[in-house]
């Protein structure tokens, strides 16, 4: 990358910087994070975070280049330059906050994408079976994408609220600052205008769930909507790992683990609903 070139930077150290599951990152100067995307992968969702942050939610808005966009090419890699936010990334114990400002995104009105069932990953997956990473459970795997599918089928008439949802308000798009509160609201690559199971299946993933869903306010909920957010996030995480054969205990921590407490975690849910 030309950071010179490209935005009139001229930096003295480059820092590599934990990335994300499709990007890697660097800390250029603790003044500038740098984000670049895998080959070939295309940045989406740049233009969205300036009408974010004007709507009130601590987003961070990317640097313009010199040429006025809102990233630059490094050979078939895109890279975007943002001003760099100290913190640290949520953990579970942030609960708290990360429902409160789930609920803040919530309350957000914009127009964004609708929502789909469409889950282009999972259908792949379907194909791939006998990968040598899950042969030995392609079995409950296929009752697993069975049952998805059933739950799909019936979301295809059931009305439910809509709000912006970030989609993955996992711990790793926040950043929490020294005072315990969250300093910004990351990777908005993949929001839409969808039902708020699609955002609250977060709450599954720690040991508080139904104290993040009292933080959150949580009512009137739609169990057959959080049934497919929850089963499809599993399911989507699993077929990433092995169809890009990265992560492997990951299968078993985002895929499996998550695909066996399903109906517990509903059990907890349904007091919500």
């Amino acid at each position: 990358m030309d950071l010179e070139r490209d935005y009139g930077l001229t930096v003295t150290s480059l820092e590599p910087h934990q990335g994300g599951f499709a990007t890697d990152g660097w800390v250029a100067d603790r003044r500038w994070f740098v984000k670049m995307w895998k080959p070939g992968a295309d940045p989406l969702g740049l233009e969205l975070l300036g009408a974010l942050r004007r709507a009130g939610l601590p987003v961070i808005e990317p640097v313009r280049t010199m040429r006025g966009e809102l990233f630059a090419m490094n050979g078939d890699r895109a890279y975007a330059v943002f001003p760099y936010v100290q913190g640290r990334t949520a953990a579970w114990s942030d609960w708290r906050v990360v429902a409160q400002a789930m609920r803040q995104v919530h309350e957000v009105q914009l127009d964004l994408p609708p929502a789909t069932t469409d889950e282009p990953t999972i259908d792949t997956l379907t194909r791939n079976l006998q990968h040598p990473w899950i042969a030995d459970r392609a079995d409950e795997l296929t009752t697993a994408i069975t049952r998805l599918d059933g739950v799909r089928e019936r979301l295809a008439t059931k009305p439910v609220r809509k709000v912006v949802c970030h989609t993955d308000l996992h711990g790793f798009n926040l950043l929490i600052d020294d005072a315990g509160e969250v300093a910004a609201i990351l990777d908005w690559e993949q929001a839409v205008i969808g039902p708020r199971e699609f955002d609250l299946w977060v709450a599954a993933d720690g040991d508080q769930l139904s104290e993040f869903l009292d933080a959150y306010g949580a009512d009137d909920l739609d169990l057959d909507h959080l049934e497919f957010a929850l089963l499809a996030r599993g399911l989507r995480d699993l077929a990433a790992r092995v169809l890009n054969e990265v992560d492997r205990p990951g299968v078993e921590t985002w895929g499996f683990d998550r695909i066996r407490r399903l109906d517990s975690d509903l059990e907890v849910f349904r007091g919500y609903c």
